[in-house]
């Protein structure tokens, strides 16, 4: 039986590094890569089936290059991207323009090169999406508008790439102890001395607190990875973290506009929402999912 090779982005740390560590345990192949080759890879176990490459998902050469390396491929994993946190009104354009380059074109960038080889092997595409894929927080509209494009991304993915045999994963994740915050706190800017928004963020931080878990293991989310691989399902949405669950379970309850009212509401614009208008057991489940005060 041959070995089945995986390529991961953003290996560095955080998810991709947990899932090259665990597929690389189960008895996979896996060629690790990401922009910064500063030793990280030596961490990481059976080197005899472990191959490093640097990769920044936005020049389209080293893509080619990376992938060019291959005759076999049974799984791509898109993990490689970051955040960037502030208001619609006060981040600038240009450092938006980057993260779209990074979390949306590079994984479209990787799937184009890697697609011929995941149609020979029957494989699988993995997309690190976020809860923020289908929901937002104040200042994170520009970070979840690239999880959002991956989810479209994906949706027609599989009605394209499916028939041909490939399958199709998304991954939902809430809050896991990674690199991202520090990550997003670097790249994000720091707000106005004179922001209009001022005296809202400390509600905006209570609320996420409100409704976040604590960074969980990120462990958790490799091997929810590792085992929606092991499922014959064409497609999958999987989502990871109890708060990941609470959040996308209340938005389901409303629908996407009563959501959004609501999360109006709790952020700041009051009146938004009325809750008094719903059922007792709906107002009962939301304040069990920690979305009513």
């Amino acid at each position: 039986m041959s070995v089945k090779t995986a390529l991961i982005t953003g290996c560095r740390s955080g998810f991709g590094h947990r899932l090259a560590r665990r597929l690389l345990d189960d008895g996979w192949a896996v060629v690790a890569t990401d922009p910064q080759l500063d030793g990280w890879h030596t961490a990481l176990p059976h080197a005899e089936r472990l191959t490093v490459r640097p990769l920044d998902v936005r020049d389209p050469a080293q893509v080619a290059t990376v992938v060019g390396e291959l005759d076999h491929l049974d799984v791509l994993v898109n993990n490689g991207g970051y955040a960037v946190f502030g208001t619609q009104e006060e981040v600038d354009l240009e450092v938006v323009r980057d993260l779209f380059d990074v979390n949306v074109l590079g994984a479209a960038r990787m799937t184009r090169a890697a697609l011929p080889l995941l149609r020979a092997s029957q494989g699988t595409i993995v997309q690190l999406s976020s809860v923020a894929g289908r929901t937002v927080f104040p200042e994170s509209g520009f970070y979840a508008a690239t999880k959002h494009a991956i989810e479209a991304m994906s949706d027609a993915l599989v009605q394209e790439v499916g028939p041909l045999g490939v399958r199709v994963r998304v991954i939902e994740p809430g809050s896991f102890a990674t690199r991202f915050l520090d990550t997003a706190q670097q790249r994000s800017p720091a707000p106005p001395p004179e922001s209009p928004y001022a005296d809202l963020r400390p509600l905006w931080s209570q609320r996420k607190g409100e409704v976040l878990e604590p960074p969980q293991d990120p462990q958790l989310v490799a091997d929810a990875i590792v085992a929606s691989l092991a499922r014959p399902a064409l497609f999958e949405r999987v989502v990871v973290g109890p708060d990941a669950q609470r959040i996308l379970d209340a938005r389901d309850l409303l629908g996407a506009d009563g959501f959004s009212l609501l999360s109006a509401e709790r952020n700041g614009a009051a009146g938004a929402f009325d809750a008094t208008d719903l059922e007792p057991p709906v107002r009962d489940r939301l304040r069990a999912l920690r979305h009513l005060d």
